[in-house]
């Protein structure tokens, strides 16, 4: 599972948009010049690295793009890659399922990356991303153990993540869900990518998160992070547009 995953990220730096997006930092920022080669950059990562200066300044760059476009967070994980599963194989132990531990690291460093405030943490940046990510993924054992001692008397706890179904729009056909997702895709509010996960597995209801992931070519882990965006932008739309309307009357 382990491979298989750090396969298909290798397999992502390979596509044309990412080797397009790397290739634009390397000509808007200096300092990549001094690692012309992709495994210079996974090398910079690696924790044995002391490179502290360089290592700010890279990771301060690429996190500042995550923030506006997600397509170098392949590289970004690979850079990471020997910390991700050196706290995975840490706390494998102490989970019912590893397989949903290793996509919560995978998920919660994604939500790390791009929430990272650049402004108030400018240093140490590779410590800190790792030590967030670790809190979250332990926070996230706590709340499974408490959850499973809750219910372990109903059996088998299955999957109740939150949906679109939580949304005040959610009651209508399929038909005029998709039109409104269609609506939400042209003001922006969600990109195409996003269009074409929420109909398939929200609306229709034809394919599950990973099939989805399976089917286009997307690590699992990835899908469930734009999974979670896209419905947290959809209810920060309404909140907004529920606003607009009490203004008006």
């Amino acid at each position: 599972m382990v491979e298989q995953y750090r396969r298909a990220l290798e397999a992502q730096l390979q596509r044309q948009e990412v080797r397009q997006a790397i290739e634009e930092i390397r000509n808007k920022h200096a300092i990549f010049t001094k690692y012309p080669a992709l495994e210079d950059l996974l090398d910079l990562g690696r924790p044995g690295n002391r490179n502290y200066e360089d290592k700010d300044a890279v990771l301060a760059i690429l996190l500042a793009e995550l923030k506006r476009e997600t397509t170098l967070f392949p590289l970004l994980n690979l850079m990471f890659w020997e910390s991700l599963t050196r706290l995975y194989h840490r706390k494998r132990r102490s989970v019912a399922n590893p397989k949903d531990l290793f996509s919560r690291v995978q998920a919660d460093f994604f939500h790390t990356a791009v929430s990272y405030p650049l402004d108030r943490r400018p240093r140490k940046i590779d410590v800190n991303l790792i030590l967030d990510t670790k809190k979250k993924v332990t926070r996230w054992q706590r709340e499974e153990i408490r959850y499973h001692q809750q219910h372990e008397e109903f059996g088998p706890a299955h999957e109740d993540r939150p949906s679109l179904a939580e949304l005040q729009v959610s009651e209508v056909f399929p038909e005029q869900m998709e039109e409104y997702l269609l609506d939400l895709t042209y003001r922006k509010v969600i990109n195409e990518r996003q269009l074409d996960l929420l109909r398939e597995v929200d609306v229709y209801q034809r394919m599950t998160e990973k099939q989805w992931a399976e089917a286009r070519g997307v690590a699992y882990a990835t899908v469930r992070s734009w999974h979670f965006r896209a419905e947290a932008a959809i209810r920060n739309h309404e909140k907004a547009r529920h606003a607009r309307e009490q203004e008006v009357e």
